[in-house]
């Protein structure tokens, strides 16, 4: 009589020691490029020019700076 594979799997069983660690490690490795490629495009945005970033939509720093002391959005 002929086994399969499935006859000896262990449902709802946790997966091995190895697996769960390796599953962690891909995990670290996917947030670590995923903020080594958000740094990257901040680096690029800081090389722009003012007015560059005026005409992309960016708010100037005095509208910032005025929302943060006054607690209220700029308009």
């Amino acid at each position: 009589m002929a086994y399969s594979s499935f006859e000896h799997s262990a449902s709802g069983r946790r997966p091995p020691l190895f697996a769960s660690l390796f599953q962690a490690v891909i995990a670290l490795r996917a947030r670590m490029v995923g903020a080594w490629q958000q740094h990257r495009r901040e680096r690029a945005l800081e090389g722009l020019s003012y007015d560059t970033l005026k005409d992309i939509g960016f708010p100037s720093a005095s509208l910032s700076s005025s929302a943060s002391k006054t607690g209220k959005p700029a308009r």
